[in-house]
């Protein structure tokens, strides 16, 4: 990969970006432009929400002797459980850890990538709304070349880090995180001996073959999904909380 130099190539429309130095910044401050789409998928999601939300805990409000707030009709009649209490429960709070992978033939468009980030950064919001802890993986380059498939992955977000789309929408959504960020790494990593790569930068691998590359590189659990398996899917956000193992 020597002389390959296509993560600096200029042209915006297949890139989403203007160089590769412009994809890096928006990869450390973060990209806004997705939120309004995303807002809009959660929105339409009022049954989904409905659905997951019957099964999270909720702490119900009782009479006590003491507690937080007055309960005004049993003081007047001078009850002696007379304000109202919660008791919390210790609770295990859940997690779920996703590895998604983004890759792509020369022929997707930008917005094959943006809305099927657009799909997953609209379930994780409801799935963290509904209490379970997420951790997200990306395998930011898939793609393979005779028998050399890379893998390198990055974790955007840890169990317990609060969910920002700030922080994640530019590695989830945007297709420069492909397509400049894993070019160059692909062009600059010593781990590559295939030079055949440097033509057209490999193939782009089907979703089954890429969730069994993941299965044996990493053997610590997670649910895989990529942003061919929810193409096909028609970016159904119920469908990729079926993936997810969050709905049945």
């Amino acid at each position: 990969m020597r002389d390959c130099h296509s993560s600096n190539r200029r042209d915006y429309d297949w890139f989403g970006t203007h160089d590769y130095k412009e994809a890096v910044k928006l990869l450390q401050t973060g990209y806004m432009d997705v939120c309004k789409d995303m807002q809009k998928n959660v929105a339409g999601q009022t049954k989904l929400n409905s659905k997951l939300l019957q099964n999270v805990d909720h702490a119900v409000p009782h009479n006590a002797v003491v507690g937080y707030i007055p309960n005004v009709p049993a003081a007047i009649q001078n009850l002696p459980q007379s304000m109202i209490s919660v008791n919390k429960k210790p609770m295990k709070k859940k997690t779920l850890r996703i590895i998604y992978g983004v890759g792509g033939s020369s022929m997707e468009t930008r917005e094959y990538f943006e809305k099927a980030g657009t799909a997953l950064l609209s379930a994780v919001d409801i799935i963290e709304r509904c209490g379970i802890s997420t951790k997200i993986d990306l395998a930011f380059f898939l793609s393979y070349c005779g028998t050399e498939f890379p893998l390198p992955t990055v974790c955007i977000k840890n169990y317990g880090e609060r969910f920002s789309i700030q922080k994640v929408s530019f590695p989830l959504v945007h297709t420069s995180m492909f397509r400049r960020i894993g070019f160059k790494w692909l062009e600059t990593t010593p781990m590559i001996t295939n030079s055949s790569f440097s033509n057209g930068y490999g193939s782009p691998p089907t979703h089954s073959s890429s969730e069994e590359a993941v299965r044996q590189v990493l053997k610590d659990g997670g649910v895989y999904i990529s942003n061919d398996w929810i193409n096909r899917h028609e970016c159904s956000v119920e469908e990729i909380m079926k993936k997810l193992e969050v709905l049945q």
